[in-house]
């Protein structure tokens, strides 16, 4: 007889193809060790389906799933109205984790949910206790759950912390051979119109799992691993400069498995490297690239950005497994630091887009009545915009009310008020407002010298690549990313703020330099560029990072063009505008007028010569991601 489950659910075994990520959930099941699970993925790829399939091969656990929209209070517990308000004594009533005890949790697409609940998810998942803590409650609470999540890399990513604490990482690609396509549609057709007759079809081997775990189960105690490949894991570990010994205990415990479902009482070499292109990949900080080459970066967009495939046994991680030695890839040198200063027009290549953006300081950010939706920044709404994240004592919206908190802070004293025909009494001390948090965007503007002075190819080449860069960046996090030059008698938008790599990408190619350097009419356009249109108000946080060594020789309105730079600047630091001055001076003596004009603009000062191009992008975007 079918269960309810099996007829809501594909089977497992009726998922085509991704026949490691199968093995790595399956090990998953079988050491009660590995408590969380990450599969990571473009779009279609199956990793719902095959999250839910589980289901199918271990039926002891339920599969709970935790909707996006989750409260923190819905999440670890709250305090139970209707016995509190009957009894007068605060009693808890169990949140999605505590119900979780013994069964299988799961969040589809975690990179878009609130940072804390994920994280409080993991932490649980990992210790197996959780705290409650609410108005008269206190407790620890034990809950032993598998932590299965999903999430689709292009959406945005996770912290290298919560990623950490992923036990094992599965990346799938999607499948492109004809036959398994064909295979895919007949099932999914078959699925929905008979659903009993195509699990009735995959049941022998749905039993065949179910007994493979079970003894898998029974089988683990024994397996062990020999002395040599305990210290392969240690090694191998070290050398992809994997941060703590999460990694090195995850590799371990998944090679156990995997030795249990082959039925050996002994690790072997293979499982070893299977273990660790699941346990090691997500946990990389060797620098090596995690996708091939492009073979034309000017042609790509974010889209076309594929994830990692753990199942190559040419990736990085298995690499090491094989040769025991440390293979890092590393990009050597940066571009042309001392081309010949010119005065005619030159055009320069896009450099390498790379990782992009660390010094805006938090006190640049203004928090505004009206802020535009994005993902880089979280901040605490004002006004009743964001997600419901927890509550207060009234300070700010006492029109937004936390009504389920205000009732679990009146429960406890029913029996001592006068409810005067009321269900329930509440008084003013009982109140508590919702506090709302949202996810801002920023609008960076790149203003940059493009005239003939010492540095200009290394300006621009460092430039072009952060840009495209940041653009990649800015698809999966709302941003918008524009370029402004300034050369010969005044400055030019050649990139009005944007999302698209491919308007970015025809721009950024025909950027003309050469000529004197108005860096006075520079600043002035580029706010004034701010203060106008769709980018005037204070809706936009806005951040113009300037790259000049911060000589000036064009006036703006025939007076000297250092006494107009100082008026502009003493304007420029009351606005809400926040400025990043690279100093692109190069050589011996330097003069720091760059430094002298950042201190000017109270703006976040960096050496361009000291980061290059790559480094360049990569403070960009610390810079962004450090601001909220």
């Amino acid at each position: 007889m079918l269960s309810s489950l099996m007829t809501n659910c594909l089977p497992f075994p009726g998922v085509v193809g991704q026949a490691m990520a199968k093995k790595a959930l399956l090990c998953a099941l079988v050491h009660s060790d590995i408590h969380s699970v990450l599969i990571r993925g473009n779009p279609g790829t199956a990793k719902s389906t095959l999250v839910r399939s589980i289901g199918t091969v271990d039926q002891d656990r339920k599969i709970l799933t935790i909707p996006h929209n989750i409260t923190f209070d819905r999440l670890v517990g709250m305090i139970d109205l209707e016995v509190t308000i009957r009894s007068g004594t605060v009693t808890a009533a169990q949140g999605i984790l505590g119900q979780g005890d013994g069964q299988i949790l799961y969040v589809d697409d975690c990179n878009l949910m609130d940072e804390t609940i994920i994280s409080t998810i993991l932490s649980a998942a990992e210790t197996g206790v959780f705290s409650l803590e609410r108005e008269g409650l206190s407790q620890v609470i034990a809950s032993r759950f598998l932590f299965l999540a999903t999430m689709d890399p292009e959406e945005g990513e996770l912290t290298p912390g919560q990623m950490d604490r992923f036990d094992l990482c599965i990346f799938l690609d999607p499948i492109d051979d004809e036959e398994q396509r064909a295979t895919i549609i007949r099932n999914t057709i078959s699925f929905e119109q008979n659903p009993g007759e195509i699990i009735s079809g995959f049941m022998p081997e749905v039993i065949t799992l179910q007994d493979s775990v079970k003894k898998a189960r029974e089988r683990l105690s024994y397996v062990s691993i020999p002395l040599g490949l305990e210290d392969l894991v240690s090694n191998v570990c070290d050398d992809l400069n994997v941060s703590g010994h999460r990694g090195d205990i995850a590799v371990s415990r998944t090679a156990k498995a995997l030795a249990a479902l082959d039925e050996r009482d002994e690790v072997n070499f293979e499982d070893i490297r299977l273990a660790a292109l699941f346990a090691l990949q997500h946990r990389r900080n060797d620098n090596s690239p995690d996708t091939p080459k492009a073979q034309d970066q000017s042609d790509q967009s974010p889209k076309q950005t594929n994830p990692p495939d753990n199942t190559d046994t040419d990736s990085p991680v298995s690499s090491q497994i094989q040769q025991n030695k440390p293979d890092i890839s590393r990009e050597n040198g940066d571009p042309a630091k001392s081309p010949p200063s010119s005065a005619r027009e030159e055009i320069f290549d896009i450099g390498s887009p790379s990782d992009v953006i660390q010094f805006l300081n938090e006190k640049s950010i203004a928090l505004t009545k009206k802020q535009k939706s994005g993902r880089r920044t979280r901040i605490i709404s004002r006004d009743k915009t964001g997600h419901y994240h927890s509550f207060r004592l009234p300070a700010h919206n006492r029109s937004d009310i936390a009504i389920d908190a205000t009732l679990r802070a009146a429960a406890p004293y029913q029996r001592f008020r006068r409810r005067n025909g009321l269900a329930i009494s509440v008084c003013r001390e009982d109140i508590r407002e919702k506090i709302r948090e949202k996810k801002i965007a920023h609008t960076i503007l790149f203003l940059v010298d493009a005239s003939g002075s010492m540095g200009v190819r290394w300006r621009m080449v460092a430039v072009k690549g952060a840009i495209l860069s940041l653009l990649t960046d800015a698809y999966q996090k709302r941003d918008r990313v524009g370029l402004m030059t300034f050369r010969g008698a005044g400055a030019d938008l050649l990139l009005p703020p944007t999302r698209s790599t491919e308007v970015a990408v025809r721009m950024l190619r025909t950027i003309p330099t050469g000529g004197m350097t108005p860096l006075g009419t520079g600043l002035f356009e580029a706010s004034e560029l701010f203060n106008r249109g769709m980018y005037a108000g204070a809706d936009e946080n806005k951040t113009i990072i300037l790259l000049t060594d911060g000589r000036a020789n064009v006036p703006i309105n025939g007076g000297h063009p250092y006494d107009e730079l100082a008026e502009i600047t003493k304007r420029l630091v009351e606005t809400p505008i926040r400025f990043v001055v690279v100093d692109t001076e190069q050589g011996y003596p330097r003069l720091g007028k760059a430094r002298m004009l950042a201190g000017d603009l109270g703006a976040s000062y960096v050496q361009l010569d000291e980061l290059g191009s790559r480094g360049f992008a990569g403070s960009v975007h610390r810079l962004l991601d450090t601001t909220g």
